[in-house]
């Protein structure tokens, strides 16, 4: 759809000291409608934080051969 970005989902889950982790990537106009997307498709885990951030804002450290 015109205007829509892609943004990744982050989370670290509630129990235990697990880092934070790309879970997946939802297609979204905002920031906002992504955070709703990422709570609906995401949230079958008990996360204690989760983010979501436009794919076009990541930086490469590393890039694959």
């Amino acid at each position: 759809m015109q205007g829509e970005e892609i943004y990744e989902v982050f989370a670290a889950r509630a129990e235990g000291a697990e880092p934070v982790k790309n879970v997946g990537a939802v297609r979204a106009r905002s920031s906002r409608e992504a955070a709703i997307f990422a709570h609906k498709l995401y949230d079958e885990w008990r996360w204690k934080e989760m983010f979501v951030v436009p794919r076009s804002a990541l930086i490469h450290v590393i890039r694959p051969a």
